[in-house]
């Protein structure tokens, strides 16, 4: 439980700062913050419930997709073209699929 709670604050806390560019901080930032921290900290809890029946080649799917829409969204608020952003996204995602994998194949019977 702690994992996800403690992803969700830290989410919540830099989307707003990425996408305040030196401004103040205003209610729809906050609003940024709140839903993108609640909504991360939800699908992390999600996939660390997930069965363990599953197939590990399905889980770190999931997990890739999770990590990597996820930064590539953080990338998003800079600014940076759609391109650039997906492309960080997909990276990410890949990198942490293959980083899954290789950890429940290895560390789970």
């Amino acid at each position: 439980m702690a994992v996800p709670v403690t992803l969700g604050i830290l989410y919540g806390i830099w989307a707003p700062f990425i996408q305040r560019h030196g401004s103040p901080l205003n209610a729809l930032q906050i609003t940024l913050g709140v839903v993108s921290g609640l909504a991360v900290a939800v699908l992390v809890f999600v996939l660390m419930r997930l069965p363990k029946t599953m197939t590990p080649e399905l889980r770190a799917m999931a997990f890739g997709v999770v990590a990597g829409v996820s930064v590539g969204f953080l990338h998003s608020l800079t600014y940076a073209s759609v391109l650039r952003s997906s492309g960080i996204g997909l990276t990410v995602g890949v990198a942490s699929a293959i980083a899954t994998f290789y950890y429940f194949h290895t560390r789970e019977p």
